[in-house]
């Protein structure tokens, strides 16, 4: 199905107070961290705004502090050995007027699959988590995960397919986009007869060496992504990138059907797509598959027509996807990320970009697209 780009979408102003008036909020937190049962302090934990390069450590008595942060609206992680991992999820308004204690509670021996252990099929789990995970983009080829050998597999015997489950923090180095990531593996499923994944973590990110080497690469993800498209959704920039959104059309209006179309298909502006409500929150409250064009072509198209022969999503000037949302309304960070994207699917172009093509929410590109 090929929907053409809307030539003549016309933009339109909102009030300004749609225009990501809390996502340049700054705060201050502070906070201590103990065990659930002794109240003893846990020093050396990890605590990280989630998909952020902002991360913090634990001190001697179990504190530690942020000052004067971007805050994204995402979840607060906190990662100690041997503990559960900690999420949750703060208020912009209480950060800087409280300290928190939080309580960790100690993991359970033998929390690992019974059945996680070394056989004949691992390395093939392997290499198809590997490419599960992190996607088939020229990002995820020059990304490693160094701990490899930490995730463990068990055949789902129910369905077509493996669970991978780690009990510690894996760590990524993408060398292309000169990041490491700390991801935090929270759930994944391969699917061996579709060759589909679903997974859920946490992460934050690390600048290797100076982060503006890798400028141009980290754009090269950007611009095009999902990411890029959400956050001109909210910006109410979607004409301006390059972005146009569409949806199924239920009641066909006269001459609205294209040559070679299946199903007609019809426009959608900014706000017939996205909510705000009276705290200025965003979701997107349409449940229904959105497909959206790009009518740049982005960098990771060219390295894909270099190792498949065929490209879902690939239109002759730009690409196509699909958001397929199960759920509404999906809530969207102030920086224009979905909070939980577990009632999301991605199709067309967007499926073949994982982990490895993810970048952090405070990362800010160069404002001109790259042709």
């Amino acid at each position: 199905m090929h929907v053409p780009y809307p030539k003549n979408v016309c933009s339109f102003i909102l009030s300004l107070f749609f225009i990501l008036q809390t996502a340049t909020a700054q705060v201050s937190f502070t906070g201590k961290v103990i065990d659930e049962n002794s109240d003893a302090a846990i020093p050396n934990a990890t605590v990280y705004f989630n998909n952020t390069t902002i991360a913090a450590e634990t001190n001697a008595q179990g504190e530690f502090s942020f000052h004067n942060i971007r805050f994204f609206n995402t979840d607060v992680v906190i990662i100690s050995p041997g503990y559960e991992l900690f999420s949750f999820k703060p208020a912009a308004a209480k950060m800087g007027s409280n300290k928190f204690v939080f309580k960790m509670r100690k993991k359970k021996a033998g929390s690992l699959p019974k059945d996680a252990m070394e056989t004949a099929n691992t390395q093939a789990y392997r290499q198809a988590f590997l490419q599960g995970l992190l996607g088939i983009t020229n990002e995820a080829v020059q990304s490693t995960v160094s701990n490899l050998k930490d995730v463990y597999f068990e055949r789902d015997t129910s369905f077509e397919g493996f669970i991978a489950t780690a009990d510690t923090t894996l760590i990524i180095v993408n060398k292309l986009c000169g990041y490491k990531m700390y991801y935090n593996l929270v759930s994944f499923y391969y699917d061996t007869y579709t060759r589909q994944s679903y997974f859920s973590g946490y992460c934050h990110y690390e600048s290797l060496a100076d982060g503006s080497q890798f400028q141009t690469a980290r754009n090269h993800c950007y611009f095009g992504s999902s990411q890029h498209f959400y956050r001109s959704l909210i910006a109410n920039k979607l004409y301006q990138e390059g972005f146009g959104v569409f949806v199924k059309d239920t009641v066909p209006a006269a001459g609205a059907r294209h040559p070679g179309d299946e199903d007609l298909y019809r426009p959608l502006t900014a706000t017939q797509v996205l909510w705000i409500d009276s705290t200025n929150n965003y979701s997107i409250g349409i449940k229904d598959k959105l497909i959206i064009q790009y009518n740049n072509n982005p960098a990771t198209k060219n390295y894909l027509r270099t190792v498949l022969e065929y490209i879902d999503g690939d239109l002759k000037k730009g690409i196509e996807a699909s958001i397929e949302i199960k759920h509404a309304p999906v809530e969207l960070t102030t920086i224009g990320v979905p909070v939980d994207d577990s009632e999301l699917e991605y199709g067309g172009f967007w499926s073949y970009e994982k982990l490895a093509n993810t970048l952090p929410l405070d990362y800010q590109p160069d404002p001109k697209p790259l042709k």
